[in-house]
């Protein structure tokens, strides 16, 4: 299971360093996506993709990419998105 533990702390993100990790054939990128225009909020932005590559070689058609509100909420969707994804790689 994927807990705030596993996917370091929401300040972490403020940085913008991207973070990834994996869980039982799962593997997982998640990043804060800087807002496009003064409009928008920036979002976590989450890819999902199969074991074993690294983000860097997996083809882009083999990611799922979802977004969420760069918000303690939108941190906390991030965490139950991807238990509900790693569900569907095991």
């Amino acid at each position: 299971m994927i807990d705030h533990n596993t996917i370091l702390s929401f300040d972490h993100y403020r940085k913008g360093k991207p973070f990834t990790g994996s869980c039982e054939g799962m593997r997982y990128r998640i990043i804060k996506e800087a807002a496009a225009d003064e409009d928008e909020t920036d979002k976590f932005r989450v890819d999902t993709w199969p074991e074993p590559f690294c983000y860097e070689i997996t083809p882009d058609e083999q990611k799922t990419v979802q977004r969420f509100p760069f918000t303690v909420d939108g941190y906390n969707d991030v965490i139950a998105y991807l238990n509900d994804m790693h569900e569907s790689y095991k």
